[in-house]
């Protein structure tokens, strides 16, 4: 079988995009498909949250992906000591370096890679919102790397899907004109979903005339509690997209096969269907993106693969639950049950970073539901302060001191306390150095167990 390159685009946002991208990834892997995901949403990547809790980087903090990609080529254009070769841009068209493995065990040869829009740091909006695509296009050549970067993804991959960004924009039109062999047009039943979507496919086939991608029209998140209004709203996407469908056997039987419905299970979080419903039910959005699968491969494959009994979906199905400060909530019985251990931190005020870096450990300690409090700084001292920190240092089941160049010029009566809880019940106390903070000096005995945090680069 010949590759397949698709895109999922919609012209709205909010209709399920990246979660039915992410679904049919995982069915055709199960499938024992080489399937590569690439994020080309560039201005809102999010497609990597489906992927998380199998991803190396859950963050992308330090993987590189299209953004990458694309400025190491207009960069190499542009510099007079690139050699003036027909294919001298082949190389960096190789997609795999910015590939990273989901890790998870699919049958056969089944593997899912993912290219991320690009290093999720301080820079990258920097990246997105300066890079001229109309240049990269008029001047660089980047047509040229286009195709060679689609060869590519080919030769390696039995299925590359691509997450397009929603509306119109230079990078949409790569997407949905340059890049797929079929087009996924996603849309929910409003009438300006519907037109804009509409819009956006014809003006795809007008600019492929002869050499038109198979357009596959999918209403999603579709909502049966007002029925007279669906019906209106079928009927209406039907007469649109008609004419997009003589690809189809059957025309009428294919809007029966791919809608998704809307399930306020996934409004929330980003869960994949293949891990959060049941296989094998009616009604589902996990049923829908099989039946969705079976349109995109010929009816080559019709179903996910899964040999996870119930207890062992639902043990995947927790690697998805959010953890932040309302984790709690979604504890188990057992668990919520457990009074949460009381953690007081003492610092003082140093830097503006430093002070992010206690912060941080503070709003850490809380989304793992640990009852955490943090010190009054220096300038937020009251004349109740002494009283109220003398109450947190007896109530806390752990003193956490982050010591610092301000902590050790504390006064001494502003330690005096402190010094005092940690003589009565010294194996309460733990110290923790943040990047920037000081490890041998602290206002308290040194006996006190050490912890360093260290930044990502040092590690």
């Amino acid at each position: 079988m010949n590759s397949r390159i698709i895109t999922f685009y919609s012209y709205k946002g909010g209709t399920g995009r990246s979660m039915s991208l992410a679904n049919t990834a995982w069915i055709l892997a199960s499938n024992g498909k080489r399937i590569l995901v690439v994020d080309w949403d560039l201005e809102a990547p999010g497609l990597h949250r489906y992927f998380h809790p199998f991803l190396p980087d859950h963050e992308l903090r330090s993987s590189p992906g299209v953004m990458d990609l694309v400025w190491e080529f207009a960069t190499a254009a542009m510099d007079p000591a690139t050699p003036d070769e027909p294919a001298w841009h082949e190389r960096l068209a190789e997609i795999e370096p910015y590939a990273m493995s989901v890790e998870h065990p699919f049958p056969g040869q089944g593997t899912i890679d993912f290219v991320p829009a690009g290093r999720q740091d301080d820079l990258y909006s920097t990246l997105v919102t300066t890079f001229d695509w109309s240049n990269f296009y008029e001047r660089l050549g980047g047509g040229g790397f286009i195709e060679a970067l689609k060869r590519g993804m080919r030769e390696r991959y039995d299925y590359v899907l691509i997450d397009s960004r929603t509306g119109l924009s230079d990078t949409a039109g790569i997407c949905t004109v340059q890049l797929p062999d079929m087009l996924v047009n996603c849309f929910s039943l409003s009438t300006q979903a519907i037109d804009g979507a509409e819009a956006v496919a014809a003006s795809v086939h007008r600019q492929r005339a002869g050499d038109q991608p198979r357009m596959f029209p999918v209403p999603m998140r579709v909502d049966d509690g007002e029925q007279d209004k669906l019906e209106s709203s079928r009927d209406y996407a039907r007469a649109k997209f008609g004419r997009y469908l003589s690809h189809v056997p059957d025309p009428d039987g294919y809007w029966g096969d791919v809608e998704v419905p809307y399930k306020p299970f996934y409004a929330y979080e980003e869960i994949l269907a293949t891990v959060g419903d049941r296989p094998r039910q009616q009604d589902t959005v996990l049923a829908a993106t099989e039946r969705i699968v079976a349109h995109l491969t010929d009816h080559e494959i019709t179903r996910l693969v899964t040999d996870l009994d119930e207890p062992g979906r639902r043990a995947l199905l927790e690697r998805f639950q959010r953890v932040g400060p309302l984790a709690s909530d979604r504890l188990t019985p057992d668990r919520r049950r457990q009074p949460s251990s009381r953690v007081f931190i003492s610092y003082s005020y140093d830097s503006i970073d430093h002070f992010e870096a206690v912060r941080e450990l503070w709003f850490l300690l809380r989304g793992h539901g640990i009852n955490a409090l943090l010190d009054r700084a220096p300038g937020q001292r009251q004349p109740d302060w002494r009283p109220w920190q003398r109450e947190q240092l007896l109530a806390a089941d752990t003193v956490v001191v982050v010591p610092s160049p301000a902590y050790r010029r504390q006064p001494t009566d502003d330690v005096k306390d402190l010094r005092e809880a940690y003589r009565t019940r010294p194996r309460r106390f733990v110290r923790v150095v943040l990047p920037g903070g000081l490890t041998k000096i602290c206002p308290t005995s040194s006996g006190v167990r050490r912890a360093r945090v260290r930044r990502r680069s040092e590690r």
